[in-house]
């Protein structure tokens, strides 16, 4: 015998399957970005108390990438990939933790440094 469903039951399931869909919060298309200055016009903040950031990224020069992060009380730099360049006119995809009070923008240490494709999309839940 099976229970029939009920409106909360669709309303539960409809929640359910909105956080498992990746929200994207960036797309940056062939762009020239400035040498240590937030890429994007606007800090990027969680829907959810903590989400996952997946970060895609392709640069036409070599460039250390980095996010800067502020929790309303400080700021502090993260550079992606060990600290190292990322090599130019490959992609790289990483992932990064990130807390209610976090503001998250991005920049890179180079001059005359483009972004071939920038992505960012929002993971509520593992959906890996």
């Amino acid at each position: 015998m099976t229970t029939p469903r009920t409106t909360r039951d669709s309303r539960n399931a409809r929640q359910v399957q909105r956080k498992a869909i990746p929200l994207e919060k960036a797309h940056i298309h062939d762009t020239a970005v400035e040498v240590d200055t937030d890429f994007l016009t606007a800090d990027l903040t969680p829907s959810d108390p903590v989400v996952l950031f997946r970060i895609m990224i392709q640069l036409d020069s070599a460039a250390v990438f980095r996010a800067e992060v502020d929790d309303g009380t400080s700021e502090v730099n993260l550079e992606f990939n060990g600290g190292a360049q990322l090599t130019a006119g490959a992609l790289y995809i990483f992932d990064m933790l990130v807390n209610t009070d976090d503001n998250v923008n991005f920049q890179v240490d180079q001059q005359g440094v483009s972004i071939d494709k920038f992505i960012v999309h929002e993971v509520l839940w593992a959906a890996q």
